[in-house]
């Protein structure tokens, strides 16, 4: 276990090789009514609550709670020709960095680097997918994470359901899973994460839950938003 934990960290691998920024000068793909909007303008805000347990490799012990803000900032980025429309992310524990969300064919999801994560793509919906609908992508630009072959198993688990989320009622809500999963000498692929993202049309993420060999890791839940 703490190998692959560890392994997990190496994710923030040289990602500048693969990128180009580009100017914003088309309308982005997904628009403020849709799941994931990349509208011009449009924040969100979320509690993000991180736990350690006593086994972690991590220098937690109990929840670390943080306050983070997404701000689309009118910027494109080109990662190998997939184009991302950027997002400014300002968090209370971890300073400023920049999220990249993209939408392509029907398939939306991000690009982010946070602790303990590192740089990982993650295909978060494929909009127009039933319940149970499976696809396999790979959360690396490099197909590998140290030297060992990567790839993240996607699911569409429930379409319009009712979420409550700090307080709030949501409906029409999509809840979709990643398996995180690595090969390591070529023993096959494993899971060595899990996420839960539940997201609500004209807003985006409500939730997301991470966790680590079946212990939940880190809850993001949100506070506020405005969509332009």
């Amino acid at each position: 276990m703490r190998g692959s934990r560890l392994i997990l960290l190496v994710l923030i691998v040289t990602w500048f090789e693969g990128c180009k920024q580009i100017a914003y000068t088309t309308p982005p793909p997904m628009p403020g009514s849709s799941y994931f909007p990349q509208t011009y303008g449009s924040t969100w805000q979320y509690r993000d609550s991180v736990y350690g347990l006593q086994t972690d490799t991590f220098p937690l012990i109990g929840p670390k709670q943080d306050i983070v803000t997404y701000t689309i900032n009118g910027s494109t980025t080109d990662f190998n020709s997939k184009v991302c429309y950027d997002a400014t992310v300002k968090s209370q524990l971890y300073g400023k960095r920049t999220a990249y969300y993209y939408a392509n064919k029907h398939t939306i999801g991000f690009f982010d680097s946070s602790p303990p994560w590192g740089f990982t793509t993650l295909d978060v919906l494929i909009d127009k997918a039933p319940a149970g609908y499976t696809w396999v992508s790979n959360p690396s630009l490099y197909l590998v994470l140290n030297g060992s072959p990567v790839q993240a198993i996607n699911t569409i688990l429930e379409t319009d359901i009712v979420r409550v989320v700090n307080g709030q009622t949501f409906t029409n809500v999509v809840h979709t899973g990643i398996n995180f999963q690595i090969n390591v000498n070529g023993t096959g692929f494993h899971n060595i994460a899990y996420l839960d993202f539940y997201l609500a049309p004209g807003i985006g993420i409500i939730e997301k839950d991470a966790s680590y060999y079946g212990y939940l890791n880190e809850t993001e839940t949100l506070l506020s938003y405005t969509i332009k």
